[in-house]
């Protein structure tokens, strides 16, 4: 692989060989805890990779697109600074999440799976409840009739 790439921490934990201009977020650092990813890590590190935070405007489009996907409740912080970071320098990401892929395709942010398939088609989201059907925004159970509310793909 070459050109710019905004890897997550799955890259270090398997040890992925990537080539060009490499980044990551500070935030990716604290979820290499293994040994051996540390070591891959500091490999990238030696070899120029660049630990940067992404600017807050892209920060701002990236939640805003994850929310009007249904996806903001999957990312972490962390994978919403990766998506701020690869629409700031229009490099490719290179993740095997699914929900950050999804977010990626409808940001038009090129994705680069590791180990997993990538998504077939990019996906909205909604909570919907499992035993009344009612749709919600941000519960987690059912205030009708107690239920727990899931995340379901919505109908096209």
């Amino acid at each position: 692989m070459m050109g710019a790439y905004v890897v997550d921490a799955s890259v270090f934990m398997y040890g992925l060989r990537v080539f060009g201009t490499i980044y990551t977020v500070p935030r990716v650092l604290s979820e290499v805890r293994s040994s051996d990813a540390e070591v891959i890590l500091q490999t990238f590190i030696k070899e120029g990779l660049r630990i940067e935070e992404p600017l807050q405007k892209d920060v701002d489009a990236v939640t805003e697109k994850a929310k009007s996907t249904g996806d903001y409740v999957k990312l972490s912080q962390a994978d919403i600074d990766l998506l701020a970071k690869a629409l700031e320098v229009s490099g490719t990401l290179v993740t095997d999440d699914y929900s950050v892929q999804n977010v990626a395709a409808r940001l038009g942010i090129e994705t680069q799976q590791i180990r997993q398939a990538g998504i077939k088609l990019a996906l909205s989201w909604r909570r919907r409840c499992v035993g009344c059907g009612r749709l919600y925004d941000k519960e987690t159970t059912c205030p009708v009739c107690g239920s727990e509310v899931k995340l379901k793909p919505a109908k096209r």
